[in-house]
């Protein structure tokens, strides 16, 4: 477990790294984006990175909850998004992650819900737009419902081919 004084040193540097990451917005093939490269998905576009340095808190809360997302502390992680969405209800981000959350704890309902509710905040974000569609087939298909999963592979297909 960190210190305090190694936390305070570690986190400034972490948030830095975070910013200065470049996500590139081109088309991606849905079937690339699977699950091992949800947080490559999760990396913020240049707007949600100027709006998220904008509130101090939101970016803090966001970097939190993947540090523990990572260590599979997921109730916690849970908890700091919660928190977040309650300051920015936009984040698209947050919205994801919990989806994704929802989803690993068989929550397919409510995994559908939050992964469409980051969809409409998600603006030109592709990437999160695709895993977010993914999030929503895996749903309907534990719903077992049909429509939903075609509903969502055309726009898996149409956002993987650019359109």
């Amino acid at each position: 477990m960190l210190s305090r004084l190694q936390l305070l040193l570690f986190l400034p540097v972490f948030l830095w790294l975070v910013a200065c990451t470049i996500v590139e917005d081109k088309p991606v093939e849905p079937e690339t984006l699977t699950e091992t490269n949800t947080y490559s998905a999760w990396q913020l576009s240049d707007a949600e990175r100027r709006s998220a340095s904008s509130n101090r808190a939101v970016s803090l809360l966001l970097a939190q909850a993947d540090e523990l997302i990572a260590a599979e502390n997921f109730d916690q992680a849970g908890d700091k998004l919660e928190r977040l969405v309650r300051i920015e209800p936009k984040s698209a981000q947050a919205w994801s992650r919990l989806a994704w959350m929802s989803l690993k704890n068989g929550e397919a309902k409510r995994s559908q819900q939050l992964a469409q509710r980051s969809n409409s905040y998600a603006r030109d974000n592709t990437r999160l737009k695709i895993l977010n569609w993914n999030f929503i087939q895996k749903a309907a298909e534990l719903l077992n419902d049909a429509d939903l999963v075609q509903q969502a592979q055309k726009m898996l297909m149409q956002l993987g081919s650019g359109e």
